[in-house]
C-alpha cells in the first residue's frame, strides 16, 4: 500500500465550498486590517450615533483652540460630564475651517480612532497648526473662519460609487494618500458621484480618479456633522 493516498483528500462539494468561502473572507479581511481601517469585530464595539446635544458638545471643544488664540490665552480643554457613552468611544472624525462658505483646512484621523472629545481636540489644534488638507488661516481671517466638525460610524470599503448612498461621508485612499468627503462639502442636490470627486480632489488627485479602482480605495460611512 502506498505511504500517501490521494483518495484520502477527496470531500463533498459544499464542504469545499465552505473552505473556499472562508478563505476569502480571511483574506479580504487581512487587506483591510493591513490598510488600518477595520480593527477586529471585539475591539470595536457598535458605534453610538450622536445627539444634536453632543454634536454641540463637540462643536464647542473644536472652537476652543480657534477661541484661545483669538483671545490670546491657553486652551482650557471642555470635561465631558453629560454624554459620557457617546464622546468617550472611539470614531474615526475630521474638523473643518471654513471661510466664506469655501473649505480653508481639514484635518483627520481616519486609521486611528480616538475617543471623541480627545480626538477632535487633538484635531482642532492640528487643522490650526498643520492641516491634512487647505492652508492655515491668517490673522486677518480668524473673525471669518468657522468651524465644522464630522464623526464617522461604519467606515466599510465600497466596490463602487453605487454603494455609497446619500448623506453618506467618503474616503479616498491612493497609496498613503488620504482625502475625505462629507455631505456638508456639496450643495443641497448632488450625486454620489459629485462626494467621491470632491474627496479626489481634498486627497490632491484628479477628480475622476475614483473611477480607477485598481489606484483609489473608497470607503464609506454614516457620518454625523455640524458646522457653527
Amino acid at each position: 500500500m502506498p505511504f500517501f493516498d490521494g483518495r484520502a483528500l477527496k470531500a463533498p462539494n459544499w464542504l469545499w465550498a465552505i473552505v473556499l468561502s472562508l478563505g476569502l473572507v480571511f483574506i479580504l479581511t487581512s487587506r483591510l486590517s493591513a490598510q488600518g481601517f477595520l480593527d477586529p469585530p471585539s475591539d470595536r464595539p457598535p458605534a453610538v450615533r450622536l445627539s444634536a446635544q453632543e454634536l454641540n458638545f463637540i462643536l464647542k471643544v473644536a472652537k476652543e483652540p480657534l477661541n484661545a488664540l483669538r483671545e490670546g490665552r491657553e486652551i482650557r480643554p471642555l470635561e465631558v460630564t453629560q454624554f459620557p457613552r457617546a464622546l468617550n468611544q472611539s470614531s474615526p472624525m475630521a474638523v473643518t475651517l471654513w471661510l466664506d462658505g469655501q473649505i480653508l483646512a481639514r484635518a483627520f484621523e481616519i486609521r486611528q480612532p480616538q475617543p471623541i472629545v480627545d480626538g477632535i481636540l487633538a484635531l482642532a489644534q492640528k487643522v490650526l497648526a498643520e492641516p491634512d488638507e487647505g492652508r492655515v488661516p491668517t490673522m486677518e481671517e480668524w473673525p471669518r473662519v468657522k468651524v465644522g466638525v464630522a464623526v464617522l460610524h461604519g467606515l466599510l470599503e465600497a466596490q463602487s460609487d453605487q454603494e455609497v448612498g446619500a448623506g453618506q461621508a467618503v474616503v479616498v485612499l491612493e497609496g498613503f494618500t488620504i482625502g475625505v468627503g462629507l455631505p456638508k462639502d456639496m450643495p443641497s442636490r448632488y450625486q454620489s458621484s459629485d462626494l467621491l470627486s470632491k474627496a479626489c480632489q481634498m486627497a490632491g488627485l484628479r477628480p475622476n480618479a475614483w473611477l480607477l479602482p485598481e489606484k483609489v480605495t473608497i470607503f464609506a460611512a454614516l457620518v454625523d456633522e455640524m458646522v457653527e
